[in-house]
C-alpha cells in the first residue's frame, strides 16, 4: 500500500462507509453491529466489529445464530480497526474463509490542492434519485437480476442521501455511478459501465462528474472502496488523486459447521 496521505488524517472510515451503503436492518451483538438486507450485497449483510466483546467466542456464536435465523452465513468485515485485534485469527481458526481483500481510498477536497479536474461532460446527467434507466444499467452489470432482490437493492440505495450520475449517449445509459452523502464526506459507489461500452473512459467520466458535485457541495473529501485485485480500477482512481488510507476483507462462515 501507498503511504497514508498526510492530508487525510483519518482514524477510521468503517462507520462512515457503512452509512454510505446503509443496511435495511441492524442488531447489536456485544457492541458488534450485525447488518441485514435480505442477503443483497455482502456489504449490507455483514458484521462490523468495532467494539471488543467481553466474551468473544460467545459473541461469535450469537452472531452466527442471528444470521442463521435469516438463512444467511455470518460474515465479518475485518479492518485494522476491528475489535478485538485478534478477531481475524480467531475466525480463521474457526474455519472462516477470507474473501474480497479491498482497499479504502480517499481524496481530500480542500486547500491541499487535491481537487477534481475542471470541466463538464455534456453526456452526464445527475439526479438525487436512481431512475429506472440508472437502475437497469447498474443491475445489468452488478446485479441482482430478480425482482425481489432488485426491490431490496433499490431500498438500500434509497437509505442514504445520494447523487446519481448517468452517462447518456443517444438516449441510452452507458455508465453509472453514485455519490453517497454522509456528513461532510462523500462516498463513490456503484461505478458500472455496460459491457458494450467499456474501454471508452466512461468510468472516469462518471467519477469525475461526482467529484465535481462533491467539490460544489464543499465536502471535505471523498472515499471509495476498490477490490485489491482490480488493477484497472485502482489505476483509474489513483490517477484522479485517490490514496490508500485503509483496507478490509471479509471472513465468511463455512457452509457446514464442524
Amino acid at each position: 500500500m501507498k503511504p497514508v496521505s498526510p492530508f487525510a488524517k483519518l482514524a477510521s472510515l468503517d462507520e462512515t462507509m457503512s452509512a454510505g451503503w446503509r443496511a435495511l436492518e441492524t442488531e447489536d451483538v456485544s457492541g458488534w453491529v450485525c447488518r441485514f438486507s435480505h442477503g443483497v450485497t455482502r456489504r449490507a449483510n455483514s458484521l462490523l466489529p468495532l467494539a471488543g466483546p467481553a466474551d468473544v467466542a460467545a459473541a461469535i456464536v450469537e452472531a452466527e445464530n442471528r444470521y442463521a435465523r435469516r438463512g444467511l452465513p455470518a460474515v465479518f468485515q475485518i479492518s485494522p480497526d476491528c475489535r478485538p485485534g485478534t478477531l481475524d485469527a480467531t475466525l480463521a481458526a474457526r474455519g472462516y474463509v477470507l474473501d474480497s481483500p479491498t482497499l479504502v481510498q480517499f481524496l481530500p477536497l480542500d486547500e491541499s490542492g487535491h481537487q477534481p479536474p475542471p470541466g463538464t461532460d455534456a453526456r452526464i446527467e445527475l439526479s438525487c434519485l436512481p431512475g429506472g434507466a440508472w437502475l437497469e444499467a447498474f443491475w445489468e452489470v452488478e446485479g441482482p437480476h430478480d425482482a425481489p432482490q432488485q426491490d431490496t437493492s433499490r431500498a438500500i440505495l434509497a437509505n442514504t442521501d445520494s447523487i446519481y450520475a448517468s452517462l447518456v449517449v443517444d438516449g441510452a445509459v452507458e455508465a453509472v455511478a453514485r455519490l453517497a452523502l454522509v456528513g461532510n464526506l462523500g462516498g463513490i459507489y456503484s461505478v458500472a459501465t455496460r459491457e458494450p461500452f467499456r474501454s471508452r473512459g466512461h468510468g472516469r467520466a462518471v467519477v469525475q462528474a461526482l467529484l465535481g458535485e462533491a467539490s460544489r457541495l464543499k465536502l471535505a473529501g471523498v472515499w471509495l472502496q476498490v477490490v485489491a485485485s482490480n488493477l484497472a480500477a485502482r489505476a483509474l482512481y489513483e490517477s484522479l488523486g485517490f490514496e490508500n488510507v485503509s483496507r478490509y476483507h471479509y471472513r465468511v462462515e463455512p457452509a457446514a459447521r464442524p
